[in-house]
């Protein structure tokens, strides 16, 4: 089919919007980067099956029709980025788009931010109750933390499950630059003192240390009392199935490089 003429805003905003959707149902996300059959999100109920995601990638890049084309580029485009791998380059059988340095890798997805603007901190879990179920920080305690550390204007929402408290607090800010600024002055603190989502990958490979005297997770302050040693970093779109269902669902994916206040 010959490619029309792409507008490049309706582009973008297709991008994001499937960026969103690949990434909010944690069991729909597992396939795609798993293995597993996969059907088309712009095709509907019309979609056939696809046995792999580059099978569903090269039906994106080639859509049946042009009425369809911009979404299928965005998904393509999504896919690619959730994934790991180049969508500037043509796909074929050769595979050879799947091939992407690490750190690029990483920028595409960093570049995909959740909005309203949000960090994301970890490690906020303090122990067992006597029922079993975990306890952590509640919001007025976080709100507490991240003001004495200089930070204005976010507002902390404690995530719980069946278990009880899981550990995650997210701290969301103003859906406006100056919100965006703040947030990313606070994702920059963890990160400077290795605390920031390569760190926290980094303590979790150490998870099958205790919990309570892991050095990765606990330290002992001047008067010999253990803390827990948050992480934090700034939420991205692969990050969505983690939040709880209302954030989720009130959630936009933006693009830090193609940011527009307006939108």
């Amino acid at each position: 089919m010959q490619q029309p003429p792409v507008d490049r805003q309706a582009l973008g905003k297709a991008f994001l919007k499937y960026s969103k959707m690949l990434n909010e149902n944690p069991a729909q996300k597992r396939i795609y980067l798993e293995g597993g059959r996969v059907q088309c999100l712009p095709c509907g109920r019309s979609s056939k099956d696809f046995a792999d995601v580059h099978g569903l990638v090269m039906h994106a890049y080639n859509p049946p029709n042009a009425d369809s084309f911009v979404d299928h580029l965005g998904l393509h485009k999504a896919l690619c980025v959730l994934k790991g791998w180049d969508y500037t380059k043509v796909p074929d059988n050769s595979k050879a788009y799947q091939s992407l340095p690490p750190d690029l890798v990483r920028a595409n997805r960093e570049d995909l931010i959740i909005w309203p603007p949000t960090v994301i901190i970890r490690n906020t879990a303090t122990g067992r109750k006597k029922d079993g179920r975990s306890e952590g920080l509640g919001n007025k305690e976080m709100d507490k933390k991240i003001a004495e550390l200089g930070f204005a204007g976010g507002k902390s929402k404690s995530l719980y499950g069946k278990e009880g408290h899981l550990g995650l607090t997210l701290i969301k800010f103003a859906n406006n630059p100056s919100g965006l600024k703040e947030a990313e002055r606070l994702a920059e603190f963890f990160e400077r003192q290795d605390h920031g989502r390569v760190g926290w990958s980094r303590g979790q490979a150490t998870h099958n240390l205790d919990p309570d005297t892991n050095p990765m997770l606990v330290e002992t302050d001047s008067r010999g009392e253990k803390k827990r040693i948050l992480y934090g970093c700034l939420a991205i779109s692969s990050d969505l199935d983690e939040l709880d269902s209302d954030s989720r669902k009130r959630a936009t994916v933006k693009s830090i490089k193609e940011f527009d206040p307006s939108d």
